[in-house]
């Protein structure tokens, strides 16, 4: 049946943190949303593979999403290869979305550079009709790239105020990958085992709140209450300018 807007992250957990606010909208909108992740996080300095695979299904669930599918290509090694590019435009071709939303492609992490340049790659090529990957050409509409750790001026914010909540439930799925006082949503027992390995960034104490206070900054630039920000490569097109007045006053 496909999905009308995919995601397409290098890692578990990569969509909860980043764009889930946007996918839970386009779902309460009536769209059909969809997951890749390109590799299970097995070199992840916490958790394993298996452990994450679970907290991934606990994630998915929350999210509602319509499809989640795994490419399972390496950890740490994801990189801009035409196997990878063809194994991406498969998934488009099969699933047929018109929207593709990926990681921006200036990111500390170079699964996230190589994933948001595969995504872009694909994107093209699965509309070309003679490239490798499925029989039906199919190039979506639209194509997003959500911002995280590095600042850039948005193209646009999302308003997720009214979707956070259940994001930030998806996001302490990943109880391994988080500090243990995180709110408790990830495996029974998983808390004790986490608190043994290794800090990251993603279990220090203040993760959580600088991550909260990220989306509420967004959100105060446009008048709402939490935001997801985004950026586009070409401006935004917009059809009926009557669209600017639906947002909240007095936000320039």
């Amino acid at each position: 049946m496909g999905v009308d807007v995919l995601a397409v992250c290098a890692h578990p957990d990569d969509a909860e943190l980043g764009c889930a606010g946007l996918l839970l909208r386009c779902k309460a909108a009536g769209a059909r949303i969809g997951v890749v992740d390109l590799t299970r996080g097995e070199l992840g300095t916490r958790g394993n593979a298996k452990l994450r695979d679970e907290e991934r299904s606990r994630a998915t669930a929350i999210l509602g999403l319509d499809v989640r599918l795994d490419l399972d290509l390496p950890d740490g090694f994801v990189e801009r290869t035409v196997e990878y590019r063809t194994r991406l435009v498969e998934v488009i071709r099969s699933e047929q979305p018109r929207m593709l939303v990926g990681p921006y492609w200036e990111d500390h992490h170079p699964d996230h550079v190589n994933t948001s340049l595969l995504m872009k790659d694909a994107w093209w090529f699965a509309g070309v009709a003679k490239h490798p990957g499925g029989p039906v050409a199919h190039r979506p509409e639209a194509m997003l790239f959500q911002l995280s750790r590095y600042v850039a001026r948005p193209s646009l914010i999302v308003d997720v105020s009214e979707q956070f909540a259940t994001k930030a439930r998806a996001v302490a799925c990943y109880a391994s990958q988080l500090h243990p006082s995180a709110p408790p949503d990830g495996a029974a027992g998983a808390d004790a085992e986490a608190d043994a390995e290794p800090e990251t960034y993603l279990s220090r104490s203040d993760f959580l709140a600088a991550w909260e206070g990220r989306h509420r900054y967004y959100g105060r630039m446009i008048g709402a209450e939490f935001g997801e920000a985004y950026l586009m490569r070409n401006p935004v097109p917009i059809t009926d300018p009557m669209t600017l007045l639906a947002g909240r006053p007095g936000v320039m």
